[in-house]
């Protein structure tokens, strides 16, 4: 698609950074912009004076298509719970001649083969199994952009192995299990990518990330906090659904030892966007200090 064309970033808050990181980066690829909410959310329109800003229902086909009108692709980046409403956001889309859309990924890899048991994301493998449908027959194509967990964003907030209150490093397991991480800046620069060059990413997952490293190739920085909690099925039993939040979501979705839910997908990584270890230490060591 070239960089001229009508893109919208279709999002529950366009405030959050990952929104506003996306928008961002479409706005300065020369992309003409539409940023697409719910009526419920907010949204500081001053934020960016060049793209336009709708409201629109997800229950509503006809104020989708509304919405929708004259658009070459779309980039969903909601909660993978919003999931929940993508036939009608397909059905809006195929109508009003979307040609290319970006599923609500930009976090884990959703592909793994056991990603159906980390159920936040059963919304999200449901409405994709209809996507794929529409894809074989040519009404629409997509791409699902994975990019593991954004290192920079969640050690600022504490949510991240690495403290950057009292430098220590948590240690899950043997330490041994890599994880492929990103800086949240890599979800503009990806989905600029996959909508300048459809063609090299039609109709499957594309994993973007800075870094495939495991947590004892950090541990010479950092005083180590041993951790061994388990906490899943404890959340399961208390009938826990804001899994997000929780500390099993960080042991499990993100550090299971065996890499059971697709945590380290290094091998998969697009040709060209892995960082320098050394990089790493310098981004490592910025955040520290900040």
């Amino acid at each position: 698609m070239p960089a001229n064309q009508f893109a919208s970033y279709l999002g529950p808050k366009y405030k959050t950074q990952l929104g506003r990181t996306i928008a961002q980066a479409l706005i300065e690829a020369s992309f003409t912009v539409n940023i697409v909410s719910r009526a419920s959310s907010t949204f500081a329109t001053h934020a960016h004076p060049s793209a336009i800003f709708k409201c629109a229902s997800y229950e509503s086909t006809m104020s989708l298509e509304e919405a929708l009108q004259d658009q070459d692709a779309i980039v969903e980046a909601f909660n993978p719970i919003a999931a929940a409403y993508q036939d009608n956001i397909l059905r809006a889309a195929i109508r009003m001649g979307v040609k290319h859309i970006i599923t609500p990924d930009f976090s884990s890899d959703t592909f793994n083969p056991q990603a159906h048991e980390l159920r936040i994301f059963e919304p999200k493998l449901c409405s994709q199994t209809r996507l794929e449908s529409l894809a074989s027959q040519g009404k629409i194509y997509w791409t699902a952009i994975i990019v593991g967990p954004f290192y920079d964003w969640a050690i600022s907030r504490g949510l991240f192995w690495v403290n950057n209150q009292d430098r220590k490093i948590t240690l899950f397991g043997s330490g041994n299990q890599r994880i492929s991480m990103s800086a949240l800046s890599i979800v503009g620069r990806a989905t600029v990518a996959v909508l300048q060059h459809p063609k090299d990413f039609v109709n499957r997952p594309a994993y973007f990330a800075d870094y495939t490293i495991s947590t004892n190739e950090l541990i010479a920085l950092w005083t180590l906090y041993e951790n061994g909690s388990k906490l899943w099925d404890k959340d399961t039993d208390n009938g826990l659904k804001d899994r997000l939040s929780t500390p099993a979501y960080v042991l499990l979705g993100t550090f299971e030892e065996d890499s059971r839910y697709g945590a380290d997908f290094g091998t998969k990584v697009e040709p060209g966007w892995e960082k320098p270890r050394h990089q790493l230490k310098q981004d490592l060591n910025k955040l520290l200090l900040d």
